[in-house]
């Protein structure tokens, strides 16, 4: 085979290549699925604080623990 029918056939290979159906052609991966969206920002939670009494005191806090800490802040 001559050096040009070998440039040609694979030539012609790449468009057929280009052309197919295949799932991960490149056409698909840029329009179909998912794609990494840079103004994405996750919700933070929404935590509540509720009524704890502790030692005769009334706290709010997230937790029972948080509770504590807090007391133990506040007396000092």
């Amino acid at each position: 085979m001559s050096k040009s029918k070998q440039i040609l056939l694979h030539v012609a290979g790449m468009i057929a290549a280009s052309q197919s159906d295949d799932r991960f052609s490149i056409s698909e991966r840029r329009t179909g699925g998912m794609s990494f969206n840079p103004d994405y920002k996750a919700e933070p939670e929404k935590k509540e604080l509720r009524e704890f009494t502790v030692k005769g005191n009334k706290i709010l806090a997230y937790s029972k623990k948080d509770a504590i800490k807090r007391l133990k802040h506040k007396k000092k």
